[in-house]
């Protein structure tokens, strides 16, 4: 395998992560649980906020660790096999994977915890920012989609505080229109709500 060129490393770092991606823990844990589709009851996302609601909180933390996890894990495959460049297409793809998972008509999550634990490994301090962040907004907002999308929006932000290289920024950048991409629908909601 590490005598393949470069190229060949990353597409089956690329396949690999987006494979495990679409390993949607959320829906095949309230498919398990509850007999029903993640993807059809109250806000019909296939993520772990979904799961709490059909199964309760003990499952939205076993769905967001799991989710996470697989993100990690597509990440490390991709040090293992093609360094800094692998751990970012195994990160990136796994989010793709979660995001629009093919067997399951690609409708999937929205990326976050994916995400997170994805950039855990690519760059684990802007990421940790990203997560501190998030949790404080968290502990105002009370609403965990909200807070985890708007701290996301501002790793790239994060980056360009501690210095990190273009090829960090752009890998960063990417996962954060894969996110965008995945919470269209919420945003466009957000945008039609009055103004208090």
């Amino acid at each position: 395998m590490f005598d393949l060129p470069l190229p060949a490393r990353l597409a089956t770092v690329t396949t690999f992560g987006y494979a495990v991606g679409c390993l949607n823990a959320g829906y095949y844990l309230v498919r398990a649980r509850a007999g029903a589709d993640l993807r059809e009851v109250h806000s019909r996302n296939a993520g772990a906020t979904n799961a709490g609601r059909v199964l309760g909180r003990g499952a939205f933390v076993e769905v967001l660790v799991l989710d996470a996890l697989k993100g990690s894990l597509a990440a490390l495959v991709g040090v293992w096999l093609a360094g800094y460049e692998g751990a970012a297409c195994g990160a990136l793809a796994a989010i793709a994977g979660h995001i629009w998972p093919a067997q399951l008509a690609f409708r999937g999550g929205k990326g976050i915890a994916t995400a997170i634990g994805a950039f855990l490994i690519v760059e684990p301090l802007t990421t940790l920012t990203t997560v501190a962040f998030a949790l404080a907004l968290f502990a105002v907002t009370r609403r965990w989609s909200a807070s985890g999308l708007l701290a996301v929006l501002l790793g790239p932000a994060f980056l360009l505080v501690f210095a990190r290289p273009l090829r960090a920024e752009l890998a960063i950048t990417l996962a954060v229109i894969l996110v965008l991409a995945a919470h269209r629908s919420d945003i466009a909601e957000w945008r039609a709500r009055p103004s208090s």
